[in-house]
């Protein structure tokens, strides 16, 4: 083989290794880029899920504020500044239910704080005029806000119907979300529970039913803060005729209450009696110990049926069996028996530690708690609907 021969053969074999060495250079750099794109759009989905995260969280709180988010943000039914019956001159807005929107005011004569609760009065006046009725029935009762007054307002094109009455602390929901382990402690929590179930009694005993039992109306005093109150008596019935026997059960009602708490009976659209609001009282004696329900995750309404049929008794009392007879009698009732308070006075009063002294404070009083006359957001003392969404309308 002549030498030009060898020299051309070794140019062809030096160009074809030269070639080799520009593609795989290609190919790395293609490579390359293929992963940096592969990063660029992994970095994009991490940060759109960052993204959807935040949009899912500031979604679920106005979610979780429910009705008094949107409450707190609509117009004003009442301006601050104004002056109620030459009496009550209003402050600011705290906070709103699923029908109406909660006020601070100045109550000029006893130099003292109030609450007025106001709606519209293109709403359904029913609710309003129940809750006065029942207000004054109940007027002067231990764990009834005292009503202080009533009437109509007018703000511009916006026209109103309002409450006075007494201003309470914050309630049992928020508090327990803002102690350790977010439950209330069993030397705290039975006879805080046991004050609910007397202010109770005391309804059911004047002829009504609740229908709307849940942490969220139990609250604490804006100035005695060992003292309990039930409020919003907006879904109240009466269920005693005028001659003081429970009257006959309306047959395929609608939904009354709030999903979370209603018993199987409000579940089946069946009418409602005392022992409702009870199983209600143990469910949330239940969800303020143990810090939540079986069910409290669930949205679906067919699963929390069956969740609320599957844990009855002692496996609903499994982290406090000391509660378990009171659910076995409270499970004991039907739509006309009349409920034995004395017995359950002293069921819940049992359920308290042996060692357990009179002048014990209660939990919130080892920590700071908000103030009520304070607007929060979602934390609004008297009148916020844990669970809006859940409400079920009159």
């Amino acid at each position: 083989m002549s030498c030009e021969k060898k020299n051309e053969e070794e140019k062809k074999e030096d160009k074809s290794k030269s070639k080799k060495k520009e593609e795989k250079k290609e190919e790395k750099k293609d490579d390359k880029s293929k992963k940096n794109e592969k990063s660029k759009r992994k970095e994009k989905v991490e940060e759109e899920k960052k993204e959807d995260k935040k949009d899912e969280k500031k979604e679920e709180k106005k979610q979780r504020a429910g009705a008094v988010y949107n409450q707190m943000n609509n117009t004003n039914l009442i301006n601050e500044g104004s002056t109620l019956l030459s009496r009550f001159e209003i402050e600011a807005i705290i906070g709103g239910g699923g029908f109406a929107q909660i006020y601070r005011a100045q109550d000029k004569l006893r130099k003292d704080f109030c609450a007025v609760k106001a709606e519209r009065s293109n709403q359904d006046i029913r609710r309003m005029k129940l809750e006065i009725t029942v207000l004054l029935a109940l007027r002067g009762s231990v764990g009834i806000p005292e009503i202080l007054g009533q009437g109509k307002w007018q703000n511009g094109d916006i026209k109103c119907q309002y409450i006075v009455m007494q201003l309470v602390g914050r309630n049992l929901s928020d508090v327990r979300k803002s102690l350790p382990h977010r439950r209330i402690s069993d030397r705290t929590l039975y006879r805080t529970m046991l004050q609910v179930l007397k202010a109770l009694s005391l309804l059911h005993g004047a002829g009504f039913l609740h229908r709307d039992l849940k942490p969220s109306n139990f609250c604490i005093g804006a100035t005695d803060c060992t003292r309990i109150y039930l409020i919003d008596y907006g879904l109240t019935r009466q269920y005693l005729d005028k001659g003081g026997l429970v009257r006959k059960p309306r047959a395929g009602v609608g939904l009354r209450g709030t999903i979370r708490y209603m018993s199987l009976d409000a579940h089946a659209r069946h009418d409602l009696g005392p022992n409702n609001d009870l199983v209600a009282f143990l469910y949330s004696t239940i969800e303020c110990g143990d810090g939540s329900l079986p069910w409290s995750k669930e949205h679906s309404q067919e699963n929390i049926i069956k969740l609320k049929q599957a844990h009855a008794g002692e496996k609903l009392c499994t982290k406090q069996p000391v509660f378990a007879k009171v659910a076995e009698y409270i499970e004991s009732l039907n739509y006309h028996s009349i409920p034995d308070y004395e017995k359950l006075f002293a069921l819940v009063e049992e359920c308290n530690p042996p060692d357990l002294k009179d002048n014990e404070p209660y939990d919130w009083q080892y920590r700071q708690l908000g103030n009520p006359m304070t607007p929060t957001g979602n934390e609004t003392p008297g009148g916020t609907k844990e669970n809006a969404t859940e409400r079920m309308n009159p």
